[in-house]
């Protein structure tokens, strides 16, 4: 399942995330956005997604969010 389908308060698992390889990719691969990695989805707003990671708040648009595959 991709973000898209997530609904708003829902904790997801990061399964798998594509083009590792993008620069932008790896970045959030830095900030903590890994594969087994559980996060929560605080606002779907138009492009933005606003995910709670850990003890941060992370801001992905609808783009980089088709690449995260979740559970």
């Amino acid at each position: 399942m991709n973000m898209e389908a997530l609904q708003l308060g829902q904790e997801f698992t990061v399964k798998h995330i594509r083009d590792k390889d993008n620069p932008i990719m790896r970045k959030l691969y830095a900030m903590g956005l890994k594969e087994g990695k559980r996060a929560k989805l605080l606002l779907k707003n138009g492009r933005v997604y606003l995910l709670r990671l850990n003890n941060s708040r992370l801001i992905i648009d609808r783009d980089l969010a088709r690449f995260i595959e979740v559970a």
